[in-house]
């Protein structure tokens, strides 16, 4: 990521430790406050009725969250659309497609093949496509308008809402999941740009179920438990995090046993929004990153800057480079590569409060159902 980006979210997670520090960050939540003051009008013109809430005809699940970014919601949407999809149920997913380069709406994949590149769809979206290749998968920033055309072209049997938290208010649902990180799950307390949350803690009274995620990495998941509860006593609360299936070499698809790599100097490049929680993920394989590169969220890959870090990693004395599955989507694959690039596969599983979430999928279920 740049280096403003490093310093801000530093800046974020340290305390003040001298007066200039505290008067930035006074300056910060001044400006908070015309954030905070703007998300209570919009709440404002859709409960007084002044602003119209649109409903479509097919159960509507959203999957989103407060902070921004690094929740771990995409590997939701790919678990409950592959469930679904394996019931048989037409599975249409409905995303923004953060920071693509194809503009309106763009069919991403028609459930029977990919139509666009990542550039063109998303990283996220392309990475949905991919792994539920069932799904037919849109982006739009207005979802009722990808939702209508995803009715009259693919006739779904259910919609599933990447990233529409934030949008309860202008499109009906049936549930709203909630993703929490557990490394840091509520950032400072402030919405941005004071903090990280894109709405205040009180948001999650909103939530149907909550999810808990990268619980095992959590500092005091007690304590996160406690906020959950006090803000939102109504919502079945679920604990998950992400269980490493496989490296697989990039090029070839095989498969690569981590003890292959027992002594071997391994790196790691991504371009994640927590990459913490993927180095972390790696060590459970017992793989060591001994150099890590880390790029802003969504980072657009190119030749000459994909070159860049093997170069670098040559330099370094690095054997193989692990990234990840949505790093993965974005890597150009026409060129050479003069060190081996794996993929880390990962699975997101449910660890704690699994009655809550099989009551949620059989009740989903019903109701895409009857539908």
């Amino acid at each position: 990521m740049s280096d403003f980006e490093t310093a801000y979210l530093k800046f974020l997670h340290d305390k003040p430790h001298n007066w200039v520090d505290r008067f930035l960050f006074s300056i910060l939540k001044f400006v908070s406050f015309f954030f905070l003051t703007g998300w209570w009008v919009k709440k404002a013109s859709y409960r007084s009725g002044l602003r119209g809430r649109k409903r479509l005809t097919c159960p509507v699940v959203s999957v989103g969250n407060i902070t921004t970014g690094g929740t771990g919601k995409t590997p939701v949407v790919i678990t409950l659309a592959k469930y679904f999809s394996d019931e048989g149920k037409r599975v249409a997913v409905l995303s923004r497609g953060y920071r693509r380069k194809g503009s309106g709406l763009i069919w991403v994949s028609d459930g029977k093949k990919i139509l666009v590149s990542s550039e063109i769809g998303g990283d996220e979206p392309v990475l949905i496509a991919q792994s539920v290749p069932e799904a037919a998968v849109l982006v739009c920033k207005d979802r009722y308008r990808a939702g209508m055309e995803a009715l009259q072209k693919f006739k779904p049997d259910l919609f599933i809402l990447d990233d529409g938290y934030q949008r309860r208010y202008e499109l009906h649902r049936d549930l709203d999941i909630l993703v929490v990180d557990g490394i840091n799950p509520f950032s400072t307390g402030w919405v941005l740009p004071a903090g990280l949350l894109r709405e205040p803690v009180s948001a999650l009274a909103e939530a149907d179920v909550i999810v808990l995620n990268k619980v095992n990495l959590a500092r005091s998941p007690e304590d996160i438990r406690t906020v959950l509860a006090r803000h939102n006593p109504r919502a079945y609360i679920v604990e998950s995090c992400y269980k490493p299936l496989l490296l697989r070499d990039f090029q070839t698809g095989k498969e690569v046993k981590p003890s292959a790599l027992d002594r071997a100097s391994v790196g790691a490049f991504s371009g994640v929004a927590n990459p913490l929680s993927f180095i972390r993920t790696l060590a459970e394989m017992k793989v060591l990153i001994r150099h890590a590169y880390t790029l802003k969220d969504h980072y657009p890959y190119t030749k000459e800057k994909l070159k860049t870090i093997l170069e670098d990693a040559k330099l370094r004395g690095l054997q193989y480079l692990v990234t990840t599955q949505k790093d993965e989507v974005k890597l150009p694959h026409d060129m050479d590569l003069t060190i081996p690039v794996l993929v880390l596969d990962i699975k997101w599983e449910v660890t704690g409060g699994k009655s809550h979430w099989e009551t949620v999928l059989k009740n989903i279920s019903l109701t895409s159902t009857t539908a």
